[in-house]
């Protein structure tokens, strides 16, 4: 069963201000520590989707963004996003094109990226004066840095509960990841430890530039040696 996102962490647009001068769109309560994986969530995680947890854990592994949040940054940290323009550009029909070209593209370009807290401060947040949920839509977010278009893909009923979950922790932007993989039909395959057809279907048709399938396979191995 799925742990609830508590109650005090509520999604807000205009962005709120911290004294440090961090724009955000979640509030948190003070003192709320945003939890890293544990395992326990990974047993919580295999439990809910009866999956072996070696397998869970070699998901993360591999398929992750590492930590899902902007570690450099004062708590309560922002998720880890990556801004696409190239689908703002799809997604919203005004010409934010014509007054901001770095954040709606036509073609996707990996020069538009910044990194870091700048995807939030010069890209995202920036993007949502032209659109709001569009601008959502069109990061991707979390350690599976799963794309805002997708959040009913991910299990949420908006965008706003999957921003929500995202600053929550680590273990609801996991069962985003785990949720993706079961309504993108892709949990036989895992579970057959079918590699290539999981990386396929996960990262797309060219995933053995990167080897996928390759680490995917050994991070099952080791995290059996481990277990």
């Amino acid at each position: 069963m799925m742990k609830p996102v508590p109650s005090e962490i509520e999604y807000v647009y205009p962005p709120v201000t911290y004294p440090n001068g961090k724009r955000t769109i979640c509030k948190i309560p003070s003192g709320y520590v945003q939890p890293a994986l544990s395992k326990s969530d990974y047993q919580d995680l295999s439990d809910e989707f009866n999956l072996d947890i070696a397998l869970v854990e070699a998901v993360m592994e591999v398929e992750s963004a590492g930590s899902g949040f902007l570690l450099k940054e004062a708590s309560p940290a922002r998720p880890k996003i990556l801004f696409e323009a190239h689908w703002f550009y799809k997604l919203t029909p005004k010409p934010v094109s014509k007054s901001r070209p770095d954040l709606s593209s036509p073609v996707w370009d990996r020069d538009l990226y910044k990194g870091g807290s700048a995807e939030w401060d010069e890209r995202l947040l920036y993007a949502m004066e032209f659109d709001e949920i569009q601008a959502l839509k069109s990061a991707s977010f979390g350690l599976g840095q799963v794309m805002g278009f997708n959040y009913t893909v991910a299990g949420c009923a908006s965008v706003q509960q999957f921003i929500q979950e995202n600053f929550a922790g680590e273990y609801w932007q996991a069962r985003h990841m785990m949720n993706f993989i079961v309504n993108r039909g892709l949990l036989g395959d895992l579970k057959r430890k079918n590699w290539d057809d999981f990386a396929f279907g996960y990262n797309g048709e060219k995933y053995w530039e990167n080897g996928y399938e390759i680490k995917l396979a050994n991070a099952y191995q080791n995290a059996l040696v481990k277990a």
